[in-house]
């Protein structure tokens, strides 16, 4: 559990984004963090059947992508590949207490130390997806391979640019984790690779341009 020197509270204004499954609040005490808020089962966005029955029938399966998330986290993390600094990942730090519930903590990304930083989707839409910024988000996708951490909804919706030790670096903030029954992507490369290849295709005809599989990078 994280601990902060004063309570965390939150209001409905804190409110910066929101998935299927969690609501995103940002707090004025605490600028470096976001916290992100579970959904009741009734309030989430079911993409199919099978599932909102899986976790009907077994509830604690309600709970189950925070529990891979953490898990490709701390796998990368205590893996031997390099420095954590290059993790593709917003940092995870545990859990504080609020007034609203039980908050997951999370690295802030953010290009000013204040704002969360843009998404893929909102440079691509102000024309500010350069080839530079193009260059950082073919790192993104070879930072992603290196490291071996699986992907379950890698989008340009969930993917910020920030920095870090003074550089621009694409992080996803969410997505990641094996959230299948039968975690193949967690053990199996091949399969883990083909995963994530489709994602990066997605999202690179999403944007206009090209993903090459072969070199792992955008054009």
């Amino acid at each position: 559990m994280t601990h902060f020197s004063k309570d965390l509270v939150l209001h409905d204004t804190d409110l910066v984004a929101e998935g299927g499954e969690r609501w995103v609040y940002q707090s004025t005490d605490y600028p470096e963090y976001v916290f992100k808020l579970q959904k009741p089962v009734h309030a989430r966005e079911a993409k199919n059947t099978m599932k909102e029955r899986s976790i009907r029938w077994f509830p604690r399966l309600a709970d189950r992508i925070v529990h891979r998330e953490y898990a490709a986290y701390l796998r990368a993390c205590l893996a031997p590949q390099g420095d954590v600094d290059t993790l593709p990942i917003n940092r995870l730090y545990g859990f504080a207490k609020s007034n609203l519930g039980l908050m997951q903590v999370s690295e802030k990304v953010s290009l000013d130390g204040m704002t969360i930083g843009p998404t893929i989707k909102q440079l691509h839409n102000e024309g500010t997806l350069g080839e530079e910024r193009l260059e950082l988000l073919s790192d993104f996708a070879n930072a992603f391979l290196h490291w071996g951490i699986p992907t379950n909804d890698i989008s340009r919706q969930n993917v910020v640019l920030g920095r870090r030790n003074g550089r621009e670096i694409f992080l996803a903030v969410d997505g990641f984790g094996d959230i299948k029954i039968i975690p193949t992507r967690s053990h199996v490369p091949f399969v883990r690779r083909r995963a994530l290849v489709r994602r990066l295709d997605r999202i690179a005809t999403r944007i206009g341009r090209e993903f090459d599989p072969a070199t792992f990078r955008f054009r």
